[in-house]
């Protein structure tokens, strides 16, 4: 980064801690008082998605500051390098291109994306149709596993009814056993998705089933030809590429127990909605562009007014595994210390991410949300259209929703100090306008697109992740240790000790 745009985007931030400095007593209500339009001012709509952002502690003054901080951190310029297959993550040299999976019908017709995609079509017929198959294993950890198990979660009412689906992702062999357990091995397709076909835990996994005998294995990998060494089928390989980050992989063959256990088109249906998604934030402008202002009231909350985590609460059950997939996403991502230069960065770059599911949640942490000492935004979402199960809970879920961001801003007075309830608390309302494909692919979109700006305005690569390797090196140091050898040289005196204790 230039010593100027540096500048640049430092007097931009200034700015930004300026109009905060100005609104961190401001109450909420007061802000509504002051203005009868704004509900509507603060309420943005993307393809499937709408977000209400009124509740935050947010004007017109903010509003131009963070813009004002978008165009000093090259927010457009950053953006159309993504879209135009530049090399974004420079620390690995590569484009980020996951995007570009999700262009169903790309410009010259075929090509490598869509050769795959007809493949995976093809396999998911043959298995689905043929009668043979009871049940699929899917081994990966990360985004190898997160992505797939959120989609077949969240799309329930699209699953095809005779197959199983069962992940395991942890090395603590009770995953695998749990896996396999009442399956018969002889009707079971087993899936290993591994961008490297390195992963220790995804190995050790596909090793333990791999002896146990499935009928037939398969493969989601960026390097096929390992794939094919440890005993996989080349027609049964189904290739991404190096430039889809593990925890954007869901759109590629990783999805590939997707594209069996959803119903025809489904998968289809889902890189549609992100699509969509994709031209709304690379076409609209900042203010109007809900991923991008979205990120920036992250940052307004984290690095601006000092809240340094947020709870990320979907009150749909299907959505249930979503705040662990958005703690990789965003962690991962943008846990980062340095710039893409390798400079110290001046603030944070994301936020601790943390949730589950509401009404659950409500009798959690929702305590520590209304009455404990530290504001913590909230980010809830609705389903908006009908839902599963009896009728009448569709009021439920969303009166509770409605009146938890409500409580949260409008607070309880009282003369008990115990019953009293602050108030003033931030958060944003979402919806989506169903639980369908192409909503939960607008969703997921909407999240990538969200963390990669939150990566521009700080200055930061979010598509490598070194930080998850040094631990992965080490305990390949210690396991021979812990199979019968000599404890490695230089270890220090606590984790010998505990080598002993646990060999």
């Amino acid at each position: 980064m230039s010593a100027t745009s540096f500048a640049a985007r430092e007097a931009a931030f200034a700015q930004v801690s300026r109009e905060a400095e100005r609104l961190r007593n401001t109450k909420l209500l007061d802000l509504f008082a002051a203005d009868a339009g704004r509900a509507e001012t603060f309420t943005l709509s993307a393809p499937h998605l709408i977000a209400d952002f009124s509740k935050q502690r947010i004007d017109a003054g903010a509003i131009t500051a963070l813009t004002a901080l978008a165009r000093a951190a090259d927010f457009d310029g950053w953006r159309s390098k993504l879209f135009s297959g530049e090399r974004v993550n420079n620390t690995e040299g590569r484009a980020a291109k996951h995007w570009a999976l999700r262009i169903t019908d790309p410009p010259g017709g075929d090509n490598d994306i869509t050769r795959v995609l007809d493949r995976m079509h093809d396999f998911a017929h043959d298995i689905a149709e043929s009668g043979d198959y009871d049940a699929i294993i899917h081994l990966g950890i990360g985004g190898s596993d997160l992505g797939p198990r959120l989609v077949l979660d969240a799309l329930k009412a699209y699953r095809r009814p005779h197959l199983q689906v069962r992940f395991a992702a942890n090395v603590d062999g009770a995953d695998i056993v749990d896996a396999i357990e009442g399956l018969d091995p002889k009707r079971t397709l087993l899936i290993v998705a591994s961008k490297t076909f390195t992963t220790q835990e995804t190995l050790a996994n596909a090793e333990y089933v791999r002896a146990w005998g499935p009928k037939r294995i398969a493969a989601a990998t960026a390097a096929p030809e390992k794939a094919v060494a440890w005993g996989v089928a080349a027609d049964d390989v189904f290739p991404f590429w190096d430039w889809v980050g593990g925890r954007y992989s869901l759109w590629s063959s990783v999805s590939l127990v997707c594209e069996i256990a959803l119903t025809h088109g489904v998968f289809f249906r889902m890189l549609e909605g992100a699509h969509e998604l994709d031209e709304h934030f690379r076409t609209a402008p900042f203010a109007q562009n809900l991923p991008a202002l979205s990120a920036a009231i992250q940052m307004w909350n984290r690095e601006a007014l000092g809240h340094g985590s947020y709870a990320v609460i979907p009150y749909a059950e299907r959505l249930r595994l979503l705040p662990a997939y958005m703690q990789q996403l965003e962690m991962e991502s943008n846990g980062k210390r340095v710039t893409r230069d390798g400079e110290a960065i001046a603030r944070s770059a994301c936020a601790v991410t943390w949730g589950a599911a509401g009404t659950n949640a409500q009798h959690s942490f929702f305590q520590l949300l209304h009455q404990g000492v530290d504001e913590i935004p909230v980010e809830f979402i609705v389903n908006a259209s009908d839902q599963e199960g009896p009728p009448a809970h569709r009021a439920k879920v969303y009166a509770n929703a409605l009146a938890q961001a409500r409580a949260l801003m409008v607070g309880k007075a009282s003369s008990e100090p115990h019953r009293a309830f602050p108030g003033n608390r931030a958060s944003t309302l979402m919806a989506i306008d169903a639980l369908s494909p192409e909503a939960l692919g607008a969703l997921l979109a909407f999240f990538e697109h969200r963390t990669f700006a939150q990566a521009v305005f700080a200055g930061i690569n979010p598509f490598d992740q070194f930080g998850v390797e040094l631990g992965k090196e080490m305990a390949n140091q210690l396991l021979p240790a812990l199979e019968g050898g000599d404890v490695p040289e230089g270890v220090d005196a606590s984790t010998a000790a505990w080598l002993g204790r646990l060999r």
